[in-house]
This record gives C-alpha cells, structure tokens and sequence, in this order.
C-alpha cells in the first residue's frame, strides 16, 4: 500500500469515528432530556431559563433574550409556558411599559430545588458505570471539546463583527468625502433612496 492510500485510508477510518462520536453524543443527550423532561414535565429549555434566573434574581426579559441567544418569539413562548405553570412572574416596569422584568415565584425557586435533587440522582446513576479515573478523563475531553467549539465558533463570529465595522467605518469616510468634494450637497435620491448599511442581530 502506498503512502496516498494509506494517508486516504486513515481519512476515512478517522470520518468514521467523528461520526460515530458525534451520533452518540446525540444518542445520550436525547435520552439525558427526555429523561428529565418525563421526570418534572419541564422541557430542557425551561429549566435553563429557571436556572439563569434562580442565579440572577429579577431580570429584564430584553437582558434574558441576549444570554440565551434565541429568537424573541421563541422566548416569550417559553416564558409564557412557564408563567402558566406558576413559576415565573413578568410585569411591566412602571417608568416604560416597553420593558418587562421577569422573576421566579417560589413555586418555581421549589422547582429549582427539586431538580438539583433529580440531577444529583441522575448523575449518580449515569457515571457509576465508569471509574473515577474514566469520569474525570471524560470532563478533559469534553472541556477540550467544549473550549475549541466556542472559540473557533465566536471567535470567527467576532472577527467578521470587526471586519464589518472597518468596512462600515471605511464607507462613511468615502461618503464624507463625497459630500466635501460636491459641496456638502447631496441628491433627493441619495438623501432619501439610499439604503443604510445597518444590520440587526436576528434572534
């Protein structure tokens, strides 16, 4: 076997593994929610936001909407199915009624406590099939994992926030210029029909 087919051969062998890590990874975190969700009934999604808030105390939903990093849509439906449960309470500030602050009810602070209980349960139960020495293996591969993730991830997504910026910065000093050099006066058109080159962060 020459060297190409051997380096092919390795390729494939290694896709394969990827793969396979990948699936089970899938495998146990689908099981992990399910469990969890058929243990209390609250989606995986709802508890992170019970959690946040059990951390924080009162917090605006608007601040709520930045760390989770959802659309806005999705979050006031989350919310809703929370408030509906009575663990969640969301009033309108009484200086803007634009803002709304979000906070646990001590129903909801019960349910915090009670999942702390159910996931110290679960855990035990899931990492007793491996040694100590397997379990703290497993925590360096998957921070490893984890570390590499964000900053490939978010660090590419702040390098083209910044190129963005340059870009933005180099464009409204031509368009400075432009205007110096014609006088300071500028068409109807360009006053009204040109398009401004803001971009808003979807969530």
């Amino acid at each position: 076997m020459n060297n190409k087919n051997f380096e092919n051969g390795q390729i494939v062998e290694k896709n394969i593994v990827s793969e396979k890590l990948y699936s089970l990874f899938l495998r146990c975190s689908h099981a992990l929610s399910r469990g969890h969700h058929q243990e209390n009934g609250i989606h995986p999604s709802q508890w992170r936001i019970l959690s946040i808030l059990a951390q924080t105390g009162e917090m605006a939903q608007r601040d709520l909407l930045e760390v989770l990093q959802i659309r806005a849509a999705s979050l006031s439906e989350l919310l809703s199915k929370l408030e509906s449960r009575g663990l969640i309470t969301r009033e309108k500030e009484a200086g803007n009624k634009r803002n709304v602050n979000v906070e646990l009810t001590e129903l909801g602070k019960m349910a915090i406590d009670e999942n702390a209980n159910v996931q110290y349960e679960t855990a035990q139960e899931l990492f007793s099939m491996i040694s100590l020495e397997e379990q703290q293996h497993l925590i360096e591969v998957l921070e490893k994992l984890i570390n590499s993730w964000h900053e490939q991830h978010h660090g590419s997504a702040a390098k083209n926030q910044h190129k963005h910026e340059h870009h933005e910065g180099n464009h409204d000093d031509h368009t400075g210029h432009d205007d110096m050099h014609h006088g300071g006066s500028r068409s109807p058109r360009d006053q009204h029909g040109h398009h401004s080159h803001h971009y808003r962060k979807d969530f």
